[in-house]
């Protein structure tokens, strides 16, 4: 009985289905396509215009933010973005509106009348963005929050951006 157990018919054999590749994940140290402030790498993503420091998940974008990603060779991506208004800022600033630029090139603008954390994802068209090279996202606020004590201007708090799928 055991050597006839062992002639038994094997099922048949499948492939595993087509799997999709994910978005690469960058090297350590490395640029990558999305950026989160609590990311203890978020510096090499800041060109310009956001604050150096901040709590750790946070940080204030002033007047003209600028920020690099490395972006893989995928056909449709989304520009993403989580961020906040504060209630005292927008209290004196009215509603504040957002424009993207993409590498120069204009992607949206959105009007912020709400205070507190927001999700904004905008479809990038194609052609806007360069593959496998370093891209940039210039985020523009207007208006923005003056301090009356130092002459600060504050645009919106920063926590997560990039491109996603």
């Amino acid at each position: 009985m055991a050597l006839s157990a062992g002639c038994a018919r094997l099922p048949e054999s499948f492939p595993p289905p087509e799997q999709r590749a994910p978005l690469t994940v960058p090297k350590a140290g490395a640029l990558g396509y999305f950026l989160s402030m609590a990311d203890p790498n978020a510096d090499a993503y800041l060109v310009k215009d956001v604050a150096d420091r901040g709590p750790g998940t946070w940080r204030w974008a002033y007047q003209h933010p600028v920020l690099r990603f490395f972006v893989p060779d995928v056909p449709r991506l989304k520009f993403a973005m989580v961020f906040s208004l504060p209630e005292r800022t927008l209290r004196e600033t009215g509603p504040v509106t957002l424009t993207f630029t993409v590498n120069g090139k204009l992607l949206d603008r959105l009007r912020c009348e709400k205070p507190g954390e927001q999700y904004y994802a905008h479809d990038v068209p194609p052609g806007m963005l360069r593959p496998n090279a370093i891209n940039l996202v210039a985020i523009d606020p207007v208006p923005v929050w003056v301090s009356k004590a130092d002459g600060g201007r504050l645009g919106f708090i920063l926590s997560r951006a990039g491109f996603t799928e």
